[in-house]
Order: C-alpha cells, then structure tokens, then sequence
C-alpha cells in the first residue's frame, strides 16, 4: 500500500500570518517611570548609577563591598562573578528590608520572603560561601630589602 501526497495540496492558511491590527502599538504602562532616551526607548540603570542617598542602596553597595573582601577583593574577581555579587547583595538587601518590615510588625509577603532567600542562597552557594584568604606574601626582593633596612 502506497500513500500519495500531493506537495500543492495543503497550503497554510492566512489566519496564522496576520497580525492583529493592534500588535504593531505597544501600550506604555502609565505607572512606568523608567527612564528613558530623547527617542523613549528605556535606558538601563545599575547599582552604579544611585547616589547612595537611600539606605537601601548604601546596604546594597556595603554587601557588595564585603562580599567582594570575602572572595579575596573585588580587583581579582572574574566579571561573571562580581554580577553574582552584586545579585547576591541585592537580594541581601530585600531579604533584610523584609525582614525589618516583619519586626515592625508591617504586613510582609511569606512566600516572596521566602524566594528571596532561597534565591540568595543559591547564588551564594554558586558564589562560594567559603572565605578565600588573599595572598599577602611579599616579594622575596621586597621582603630581604626591609630585613636588611630593618637591621639585626
């Protein structure tokens, strides 16, 4: 038994290929506040660009810099882990913002707590939760010039 098929019987239909007239506009949402260029297309923000004026980013900025110390100094990080970093930082400080809510007795979201945390942890098991001592041992030259500065 042969089955034939004929290559110019099935054509796709129309109803899959058009667009519906309003999917070229895109609704900007009015709550958005993002910042964005002379021709409003948004511009990407970063950790770097805040100056520092509210807590949470000074705690954000604080948790990089000691996560970084812990790893042996931000200078001999690889850039892929200092983003880890700095996603471990800031979910650090949603973890503690959440946390002072609770205590004030303010309505906090478990489960969002929660995710935020475990989060927090995966990325600083990725990282390597353990402290990575830095090299500190001089160069032999360095180090026998202040000896014999030094003197006996």
């Amino acid at each position: 038994m042969q089955l034939r098929v004929k290559l110019g019987a099935m054509k796709p239909t129309t109803k899959y290929r058009q667009k519906p007239e309003d999917a070229t506009r895109v609704q900007r949402d009015p709550d958005d506040d993002a910042p964005r260029t002379r021709q409003g297309k948004v511009r990407l923000r970063s950790l770097d660009d805040l100056d520092n004026r509210t807590a949470a980013a000074r705690r954000a900025r604080d948790l990089v810099a000691d996560l970084e110390a812990d790893l042996g100094g931000g200078d001999r990080l690889p850039i892929g882990l200092r983003e880890l970093v700095k996603r471990a930082a800031m979910l650090g400080a949603i973890v503690e913002d959440a946390e002072v809510r609770w205590l004030e007795r303010k309505p906090v979201d478990l489960a969002e707590y929660l995710s935020a945390v475990n989060a927090q942890r995966r990325v600083l098991v990725t990282i390597g939760l353990d402290r990575r001592p830095r090299d500190i041992t001089p160069d032999p030259l360095t180090y026998a010039q202040q000896r014999a500065e030094a003197g006996p």
